[in-house]
């Protein structure tokens, strides 16, 4: 019977009170007697009464009744529609192509139309969806649109797109958009740091997309972040949990903000001509504000008075620092000669991280070395060739070669005292052979590290060879031996006698002059 199952209940209902007719319960129930005659009849065969049906579902009325409607039977082979669903997914498969594999093997199965009408019908079976509850504060769904702004360059006349980033808060749907020239690590996370700023606080969870910027590899057994994106996360106190790949209902409020913001904010703007990232983000600012501010016909408040009240109060609060981008280069091979390179500059890492794999975090002034998430090693960035080597990153042997250079060793006797000083640059200048005074010294200098002389005697000896011009190291050595340094001089200033008999200097100048 087509009647539908809540007619068939009225009908069914009326029929217990015995004084109505047929035409009557019609009229009543606004159906043909015919039909309530029938039902009559069925009720009578089938041995039922309304307070033993009334209790019951719908399938199990009509089956109690025996008036459910005949569903028409198929006799025809009908594919298997898993196989059918699988074979889509594969690049460049048509519904099509499959129906006329199918019929090859069946050649007198169901046609294009019927096949496509069962396959939608049997897609719709497998379709459910789960309606998300988001707390306040709890999640912020983040990702690009898929359509770009045009910006012209107003001297080159060049025109770039512009990337369009949407943030959205999920209990109060209050929007956020801004624009950057890419989608580069860099742009991502410096708009997830406007769109904070913007909502004053920060939520629990972000859930992003599954972007190169965000995301470097996800598994069914785990997820592994962008560092610097990472970072981020750590730096504001969020968590961020990436949508499934090929799962676009996990973030379904952020699909849903990317298209109101493209329908509602981009097409307004369609027609404008922008010189600058901030002429287009002025506008898009003005429009997101429109957007907040609206009251729409599904809700009688406005996504701002939602953030206001909702939102706002569970949001944590904003670090005192912005997050400072710094770019992260991976898995880069430290030399032989514990260095690695970045923009042509090579900096140095302790030694025993010779030929290790570390990671570079790069800012604008600082580089530093990551080995297994510790820092190594820190440098200031160098913007032209060459390399940063610092003294403690020096193998104990290359170390001491290093310090036996000329260079070094001119430091180290300034560290010293000026005496000192002085009797390395005479040892290194003055001596005809240079190899010589170079070795001297850099053993003078081994015998002060190892504690067997002391800096204040070597300042004082070599004051006292410097005095008497004396460049040889074993000289020099026995000085110290013997304390001659300090030793009281012998040398006895006596006046000058003055008497008549004596002639002084002052006779024998003005001799000269007689005899003129």
């Amino acid at each position: 019977m087509k009647l539908p199952v809540e007619k068939q209940r009225e009908v069914l209902r009326l029929l217990c009170d015995l004084s109505l007719s047929n035409r009557a319960i019609g009229r009543l129930a606004q159906v043909s007697h015919n039909t309530v005659r029938s039902l009559r009849d069925q009720l009578n065969q089938s041995g039922e009464t309304w307070e033993s049906l009334k209790i019951l579902d719908n399938k199990m009325l009509t089956a109690r009744l025996y008036s459910d409607a005949k569903e028409s039977v198929n006799r025809k082979v009908c594919p298997q529609w898993l196989h059918i669903h699988e074979q889509l997914q594969l690049s460049d498969m048509t519904l099509e192509l499959l129906w006329q594999e199918y019929r090859e093997n069946e050649p007198l199965g169901v046609s294009y139309a019927q096949f496509t009408r069962l396959y939608k019908a049997w897609l719709n079976t497998q379709k459910i969806s789960m309606r998300q509850i988001h707390l306040p504060g709890d999640k912020m769904f983040v990702d690009f649109c898929g359509r770009t702004m045009p910006v012209t360059d107003p001297v080159t006349g060049l025109v770039s797109n512009a990337q369009i980033f949407v943030a959205t808060l999920g209990a109060s749907g209050y929007t956020f958009a801004t624009a950057v020239s890419s989608q580069t690590t860099s742009d991502w996370l410096r708009c997830h740091v406007r769109a904070f700023e913007f909502f004053e606080g920060t939520p629990k969870f972000v859930v992003p997309d599954n972007l190169k910027a965000a995301v470097l590899k996800t598994t069914r057994d785990q997820i592994i972040l962008n560092r610097a994106y990472s970072e981020l996360s750590e730096h504001y106190g969020v968590a961020v949990t990436p949508a499934r790949p090929r799962r676009p209902k996990d973030k379904s409020l952020g699909e849903i903000g990317v298209q109101i913001v493209q329908r509602f904010v981009l097409a307004r703007l369609r027609t404008r001509t922008f010189f600058s990232l901030e002429e287009l983000n002025e506008q898009i600012f003005h429009w997101i504000g429109v957007l907040n501010d609206r009251i729409t016909r599904t809700y009688p408040k406005s996504r701002m008075t939602r953030f206001l009240e909702i939102d706002l109060p569970a949001l944590q609060p904003l670090p005192e620092k912005s997050y400072n981008y710094s770019q992260w280069v991976y898995h880069v091979r430290v030399g032989k000669d514990y260095h690695v390179e970045f923009n042509e500059h090579n900096y140095s890492v302790p030694y025993q991280f010779a030929n290790q794999i570390v990671d570079l975090r790069v800012s604008d002034e600082w580089l530093e070395v990551c080995f297994q998430r510790q820092i190594i090693s820190t440098h200031r960035v160098g913007h032209s060739r060459g390399f940063s080597t610092l003294r403690e990153h020096l193998s104990p042997n290359h170390g001491y070669f290093q310090d036996s250079q000329p260079e070094m060793l001119l430091v180290w006797a300034e560290s010293v005292g000026p005496e000192t000083l002085y009797y390395v640059k005479k040892n290194l200048e003055d001596r005809r052979d240079f190899a010589t005074g170079l070795r001297a010294v850099a053993a003078l200098k081994r015998d002060v590290r190892k504690g067997k002389i002391l800096s204040s005697r070597l300042e004082s000896a070599c004051a006292y060879a410097n005095s008497l011009n004396i460049l040889s190291s074993e000289r020099l050595r026995s000085i110290l031996r013997n304390e001659s340094d300090l030793r009281p001089s012998f040398r006895v200033s006596t006046p000058l006698i003055e008497h008549s008999n004596i002639r002084g200097a002052q006779y024998y100048a003005t001799q000269g002059d007689e005899q003129v």
